[in-house]
């Protein structure tokens, strides 16, 4: 059996603003790095040392995953396939800006759909490409972490459970804390949810990632 522990990153200031930040490369400050360096110390604690570690390359997962190499002397391996989906137009935008420059597409989102604008990355492509990457870093592996975004996570997660990918059964999952899945020859599994001692205050819309 493989175990899957699925990281949130740390909060950035954007996370803080409701601003989202898609493929937008932007790092977390002193409310982040605590929360990944608790995180980091409580995974330890809970599960070891695991055979890998991978995340996505934007700062604010790798200096996340950087936090748990620290403590497990396990190097992180960076993976694009693990990156936050594109926002495309609305990216660095409030959900305010987003709701008065495309109202309709807005009420999409807010009902879990894909808004039709230049440069989304949709549910199916996101949650292709983050189960590919996560199932490969499983392969051969006992325990393995990895850290991604809130939208990668959920629609990653999804997908290898075999669910449809525009579900909202997940629900949002926090910064800093983690889901865990688990695999048996062809199947996978949602063992735990929401799990971390990190905390922060919580986003009424969809995702701000």
């Amino acid at each position: 059996m493989t175990v899957l522990v699925l990281l949130r990153h740390g909060r950035t200031g954007y996370n803080a603003e409701g601003r989202l930040q898609g493929s937008l490369d932007v790092p977390f400050g002193a409310e982040g790095r605590e929360q990944a360096r608790a995180a980091a110390a409580a995974l330890h604690a809970e599960y070891g040392v695991p055979d890998r570690i991978v995340t996505s390359p934007l700062r604010r997962a790798a200096d996340t995953a950087a936090e748990i190499s620290a403590v497990t002397g396990v190097p992180a391996r960076p993976d694009a396939r693990l990156t936050q989906r594109s926002y495309g137009a609305w990216e660095g935008l409030t959900w305010d800006e987003v709701r008065q420059g495309w109202p309709e597409d807005y009420d999409r989102r807010l009902r879990g759909q894909d808004p039709r604008i230049a440069g989304w990355g949709t549910a199916a492509e996101v949650s292709a490409r983050v189960a590919e990457g996560l199932a490969e870093a499983c392969e051969g592996a006992r325990l393995v972490f990895a850290v991604s975004h809130g939208s990668s996570i959920m629609l990653g997660s999804l997908a290898l459970l075999g669910l449809d990918v525009e579900s909202t059964v997940l629900g949002k999952l926090e910064h800093g804390r983690w889901n865990v899945l688990e695999s048996s020859p062809g199947h996978w599994s949602l063992a735990h949810y929401g799990h971390g001692p990190a905390s922060s205050l919580a986003e009424s819309l969809p995702e701000a990632d």
